[in-house]
C-alpha cells in the first residue's frame, strides 16, 4: 500500500510541476501575400498570431490555417509588442509619431470580432505599452494612468497586478500601488513578464542573464543566459539563445528552462536558421520567427 501511495504523489507531482518540453514537429506558416514579418504575439484561445513588419511598423493578425492576414494598423511602432486580452477578442497597440525630434505615443483598442478600432490614450509623452492582466488593461502616460476592464473580470481588483518597465526598471502595480523593483541593483532591465498566476515576474538583466523574482523583488531563480524570454507556463520559460558578430544575429535557438527541473535546454538545433522570439500559443505549442521573416509554429509535449 505505501508503494502504491508513493508512486501515486510520484505521478502527480510530474502532471503539477512539468519539467521539460519535447518536440513533436515544426511547421512554416506562410502568409497569403507571402511577405517577411516578425512575430510579436499570440492571440489567447485563437488561431491567430501577431505580426508585424520590419521595424515593428504595422499590426496584422495572422491565421495559421489559412494563412490569412487581418490589417489591424500600418502605424509606426504598432508592431512593438502589443497585448492582447485573455478571451481572445481585444488587441492594445501602441503607435508612435515625431515632432521636433520628439517622440508621441497614442494607445488603441482593435476588436477582433467587430473590427473596430478606438483610441484609448491620447497622443502624448512617455506613454507605456499598454500591459494586459486577463481582461484589464493598465494605461499609463505622463499625465497619469488608470486600469480598465475590457472584457469580463477574471480576477478581483485586489488581485490584479500588472507589472511594466519604466525607465529600464520593472515597476508593480498592484491594488493601488505602485512599486519600484530593482532585484539585482541598479541596472538596465528588459523582457519584464509577469506569471499566468500573478506570483513571479521574469526578467532579463543588464543582458547579464535571465531571473525570476517573487512580487517583493526577492530572485527566486537564475535562469542564466535566455534572451526575449517568455513564460510558457507557470514553470517554464522558453527563450532563445542568440549570438552575433556585433553586425548581425550569426545563430538564434529556440531554448526552455524548467523551475521544476532546474535546468535549460535547447528545443532547436538548425545551423543554418537563426530562430527567435518564441510566444506560448496554448498548452501544447509554441510559436516563433526567423531572422529571415519566416513564422513557425512548433508542437510539443510537456511532461
Amino acid at each position: 500500500m505505501r508503494t502504491v501511495f508513493m508512486l501515486m504523489v510520484i505521478l502527480f507531482t510530474v502532471e503539477v510541476y512539468p519539467q521539460d518540453i519535447r518536440v513533436r514537429s515544426v511547421k512554416r506558416i506562410t502568409p497569403e501575400d507571402k511577405g517577411s514579418y516578425l512575430l510579436t504575439g499570440v492571440v489567447p484561445g485563437s488561431g491567430y498570431l501577431l505580426v508585424a513588419g520590419g521595424g515593428y511598423n504595422g499590426l496584422s493578425l495572422l491565421d495559421i490555417r489559412r494563412g490569412s492576414l487581418i490589417r489591424v494598423t500600418d502605424e509606426p511602432g504598432a508592431g512593438y509588442e502589443p497585448a492582447a486580452t485573455a478571451d481572445g477578442k481585444k488587441v492594445f497597440y501602441r503607435s508612435d509619431s515625431f515632432t521636433d525630434n520628439m517622440k508621441y505615443s497614442s494607445v488603441y483598442s482593435y476588436d477582433i470580432e467587430s473590427g473596430e478600432k478606438k483610441l484609448v490614450m491620447e497622443k502624448g509623452r512617455d506613454v507605456l505599452l499598454p500591459a494586459v492582466t486577463g481582461n484589464a488593461v493598465l494605461l499609463k502616460s505622463e499625465g497619469g494612468m488608470r486600469i480598465e476592464q475590457a472584457g469580463p473580470e477574471l480576477k478581483s481588483a485586489g488581485d490584479r497586478a500588472f507589472v511594466v518597465t519604466e525607465e529600464m526598471m520593472p515597476v508593480l502595480y498592484r491594488g493601488g500601488e505602485r512599486k519600484e523593483l530593482m532585484p539585482n541593483g541598479d541596472g538596465f532591465y528588459i523582457w519584464t513578464s509577469l506569471s499566468p498566476d500573478g506570483t513571479m515576474i521574469l526578467y532579463n538583466y543588464q543582458g547579464r542573464g535571465t531571473y525570476i523574482c517573487d512580487l517583493s523583488g526577492k530572485v527566486l531563480h537564475d535562469l542564466g543566459r535566455i534572451n526575449a524570454p517568455r513564460w510558457f507556463n507557470d514553470r517554464l520559460v522558453i527563450g532563445m539563445d542568440d549570438r552575433d558578430d556585433g553586425h548581425r544575429i550569426t545563430s538564434s535557438e529556440i531554448v526552455y528552462y524548467s523551475l521544476a527541473g532546474k535546468k535549460g535546454a535547447p528545443l532547436t538545433s538548425t545551423p543554418g536558421r537563426a530562430e527567435m522570439f518564441p510566444f506560448a500559443f496554448g498548452n501544447r505549442r509554441i510559436a516563433f520567427c526567423t531572422d529571415n521573416g519566416e513564422i513557425y509554429i512548433m508542437k510539443v509535449r510537456v511532461r
